[in-house]
């Protein structure tokens, strides 16, 4: 767009080094001038930017402004809207709630006008699919608007070498590590759900509008239509600037095991599981599933029995029981063969324990069993692979059952002397935690 002619007071920065303001001392800037500076700045900003109203004084100025506002021309973000009101995050007010802070004396120094969709058409402005996102903000979205995407949209990033993938389930970025990345080098999303709870990726359309015309359109492919709602704790951290309320159930699982290990150093005694990943420092893949199929579903029944019954260390119960059991042949010849972990943690669990709680003991075994069992059944028979979003319910039930296993053994342990004054963060104390 062209750059407007009759700027005479417009275009020359102040000595606050606000672009756009008014310094000199002139005759007032009419509506069109207004208007025609808005939309300039908007378009030729870089970064999508209201066009300040510091310095206009002139009551014709003013009434300039709300005319504009009245015919929905431009829109006011003041202090009271944002703390930045250089870019326009949210929707603006409404128009009644706009026209009335005009009223006030000095309202102007605190204000940065905006060209409506309506303006932005009139200008000429049309929408660009080969930048889809970068197009929407072009013709007058606001940047936190977000859009909603299949989950897959994430596969090519996760299987790609050239990417460092990062994932919590309530946010994640996305970095190029190819020596000749272009501009897609960082982006930022999180996620969102539908009224049925199906989950979503969820991004911004500022992150969006930093991808490259070939990632907007690759991203474009996978956008859904539909009523979606931010994760509550991505809104809360993106947009209300606040810590995240709870954590994600896998954060929660990995932090119970090491907590436990901690508690199996007080009570003398090895490490109960061998790995020691701690929370956001999860081994990979270990997370919701991207692709709802029976080999995502089956690759994450293995992993999380790996973590579970896998990583169960013998050495701990070493001393404290049998760990052997023997048989006999159909001719007589005695067998000897190792216990399996599952059983050693049972009956150490029986012979170490009493309580009154007769869920106890099933809370506790049924995750290490139902993991094992969901393990076995693709491991025993060939099976097709096929695409269902039955899965995500399945692989949920299924890491909350192990969640709780692991969350009862470490009330368990707390009960040992030794262990009461091994920390556990006040989240994982009081059960905060995202299961979907």
């Amino acid at each position: 767009m062209a750059k407007p002619k009759s700027l005479k007071r417009i275009a020359k920065p102040c000595d606050e080094g606000n672009l756009g303001c008014i310094c000199e001392e002139d005759d007032a800037v009419d509506r069109d001038e207004i208007l025609q500076a808005t939309i300039h700045r908007y378009l030729e900003s870089g970064d999508f930017n209201g066009w300040g109203t510091f310095r206009l004084e002139d009551p014709r100025e003013i009434q300039a402004i709300i005319d504009l506002i009245e015919d929905r021309l431009v829109d006011m973000i003041t202090h009271e809207d944002d703390e930045n009101i250089h870019i326009k995050r949210h929707d603006p007010r409404l128009l009644e709630v706009q026209l009335e802070r005009l009223r006030r004396p000095g309202e102007l120094n605190h204000g940065c006008l905006y060209p409506t969709a309506k303006a932005l058409r009139h200008s000429g402005v049309v929408h660009d699919a080969t930048r889809p996102y970068t197009s929407a903000l072009r013709e007058g979205a606001p940047q936190l608007d977000f859009r909603a995407f299949r989950l897959d949209v994430l596969e090519q990033y996760r299987n790609d070498p050239r990417y460092r993938y990062e994932v919590d389930d309530i946010h994640g970025t996305i970095f190029r590590q190819h020596p000749n990345a272009e501009d897609d080098e960082f982006h930022k999303f999180g996620f969102a759900f539908n009224s049925k709870t199906n989950r979503y990726v969820a991004a911004f359309l500022r992150y969006l509008n930093d991808l490259s015309p070939d990632q907007q359109q690759s991203w474009y492919r996978f956008e859904v239509d539909g009523d979606f709602g931010l994760h509550p704790d991505y809104y809360r951290t993106s947009i209300l600037g606040q810590f995240p309320e709870r954590v994600s159930v896998f954060d929660a699982f990995l932090k119970e095991k090491r907590i436990i290990n901690k508690m199996c150093a007080c009570m003398g005694k090895p490490a109960l599981f061998r790995s020691n990943y701690d929370a956001y420092r999860r081994p990979a893949g270990f997370g919701f599933l991207i692709r709802p199929t029976r080999a995502e579903f089956s690759a994450f029944c293995l992993l999380l029995d790996q973590l579970l019954s896998d990583d169960l260390n013998r050495d701990f119960f070493r001393g404290d029981m049998e760990m052997d059991e023997r048989g006999h042949m159909e001719d007589g010849r005695v067998i000897v063969q190792p216990k399996g972990t599952i059983r050693l943690l049972d009956e150490w669990i029986e012979g170490n324990f009493r309580t009154d709680d007769v869920g106890f003991k099933r809370d506790l075994m049924t995750g290490f069993r139902t993991v094992r069992q969901a393990r076995q059944r693709p491991a025993h028979r060939i099976e097709d692979n096929v695409f269902d979003e039955v899965y995500y319910q399945q692989q949920r039930d299924l890491i909350l059952v192990a969640y709780t296993s692991v969350r009862t053994l470490r009330q368990c342990f707390a009960n040992y002397p030794r262990c009461e004054n091994v920390k556990v963060p006040e989240w994982l104390f009081e059960g905060r935690i995202w299961s979907r």
